[in-house]
């Protein structure tokens, strides 16, 4: 089948759109190449294993432009949690806007959706506590114990990324066509932008790493994520492609990293002298403290389970950003500046 890929040239796009190549079947990209995603755009189009339409998700005059295809993945999104806090605008007009064009075109075209959600719906998600049960969003009392997001759990989203999420997947309801929506946790592995500030630590960390300089933790460090290897994600949109239905599953590891384990992992994996962890005092307005993926509803569908540890998906990341131009240390240190500007980060 032709599969089209909105932001296709992207880092999880370039990851799926080879598993779909060796799969048998082919590709097509709809793509804006933004500046922030794509540092040589020319390359990303070269790279990419299929034709590329170059085109705002948003605009209908690009998706009359399209060849015909078999299946839709809706990759393209502006993903900076921290980023859309003031630029929110921008991301509800392509997050949002961009989804309700995809679910047109697949409706207009008779084919499967699969729509790429995020975690980030769940905001700080279900916690259990002695006294009150299970509950939702910031926990109830000191003692609460964070759980595994289910795919039923209500949507508590505390950034305006989340919410654009959140939209975005009930702009897609009553579609007369299969609609998988895929909520992933925080995905890493070769490919992953070097030189954009918004997309995740492991980047700075490295750049940080190359510049000698202590891995910046905010806080204790205690914070949890579930880090999962971007091909474990490809090989689960590949099946969710071929495998259509209307469903929401979550993706991850299932196994919660604290950022304090995650920066010592880096630390390990680099081929340089440990510069040591500095703890500092900051608070991100749209950050979370706990998210972890509960898969058992992906297990009972059949769907591939992942197969990369968090550990060994930081170490091949690491070698493999080792080898490439990283952005300095102070374009993330620019970055929290321009969120304390608009009041949105300071001390914590």
């Amino acid at each position: 089948m032709r599969v089209l890929l909105t932001g296709g040239t992207g880092f999880v796009g370039q990851h799926l759109a080879a598993e779909l190549v060796g799969a048998g079947h082919d590709v097509v990209a709809l793509d804006c190449l933004l500046p922030q995603v794509q540092d040589d755009p020319a390359a990303a189009v070269a790279a990419f294993p299929g034709d590329v339409v170059r085109g705002d998700v948003v605009d209908p005059e690009a998706w009359s432009r399209l060849p015909g295809v078999d299946a839709v993945v809706h990759l393209a999104a502006e993903t900076g949690t921290a980023q859309s806090m003031y630029e929110s605008d921008r991301h509800r007009r392509v997050n949002v806007g961009g989804t309700r064009q995809a679910g047109a075109f697949a409706a207009a075209t008779d084919v499967p959706l699969v729509l790429l959600s995020s975690r980030a719906v769940y905001g700080e998600g279900r916690h259990r506590c002695a006294d009150h049960g299970v509950v939702f969003g910031a926990s109830c009392c000191p003692g609460a114990v964070p759980e595994a997001s289910t795919e039923d759990d209500p949507h508590r989203p505390v950034s305006v990324y989340g919410e654009t999420k959140s939209q975005a997947e009930a702009a897609l309801a009553g579609l007369p066509v299969p609609v998988t929506i895929v909520r992933p946790q925080n995905v890493i592995g070769p490919g992953q932008s070097l030189h954009n500030p918004y997309t995740g630590v492991l980047a700075a960390f490295v750049a940080r790493l190359r510049e000698g300089l202590p891995l910046q933790v905010y806080g204790d460090g205690g914070q949890t994520r579930d880090f999962a290897h971007v091909r474990d994600l490809a090989a689960m949109l590949r099946w969710a492609v071929e495998n259509p239905d209307d469903r929401v599953l979550n993706h991850g590891t299932g196994v919660r990293t604290t950022l304090l384990d995650l920066a010592r992992a880096t630390i390990r994996a680099a081929p340089a002298a440990d510069p040591g962890i500095e703890h500092v005092a900051i608070t991100r307005a749209g950050d979370i403290m706990h998210a972890c993926s509960s898969l058992d509803r992906l297990r009972d569908a059949g769907g591939p389970l992942p197969r990369w540890s968090t550990y060994d998906a930081v170490t091949e990341f690491v070698a493999w950003a080792w080898e490439r131009p990283v952005a300095r240390a102070a374009t993330w240190d620019q970055a929290l500046g321009e969120l304390a500007d608009h009041g949105l980060a300071g001390p914590g």
